[in-house]
């Protein structure tokens, strides 16, 4: 079964640098995407905030609501792949500079 692996870049020429990597190792072309966090239009968070106060019942803590995700001007990369070789692309994705900015993964 084919899962992603999503991962943030700093830049344009790194993410492209480790999608050469990804192919040379045998992942599909179609299987791998690079977007841009930011665009012509400006900026593309601080605009609004989204959570909850702790308070509320279900409240989430702030730290985790209001902690930045995906900054301007980093690229994205998601790898579709066979689950058994998310951890290679994780590898590659890595040593390219690659970090996972997934909150939820860092506890």
């Amino acid at each position: 079964m084919k899962q992603q692996l999503v991962r943030v870049i700093e830049s344009v020429q790194d993410a492209e640098r480790a999608r050469q990597a990804l192919l040379d190792a045998g992942f599909d072309r179609d299987g791998i995407e690079i977007s841009h966090t930011g665009d012509e239009a400006g900026p593309s968070e601080a605009n609004f905030t989204v959570g909850d106060s702790p308070a509320v019942k279900g409240g989430t803590d702030y730290k985790d609501v209001y902690t930045p995700g995906l900054e301007i001007g980093k690229c994205v990369v998601t790898v579709t792949a066979e689950e058994g070789r998310l951890e290679k692309a994780a590898s590659i994705l890595a040593y390219h500079g690659a970090q996972d900015n997934d909150p939820a993964h860092r506890h």
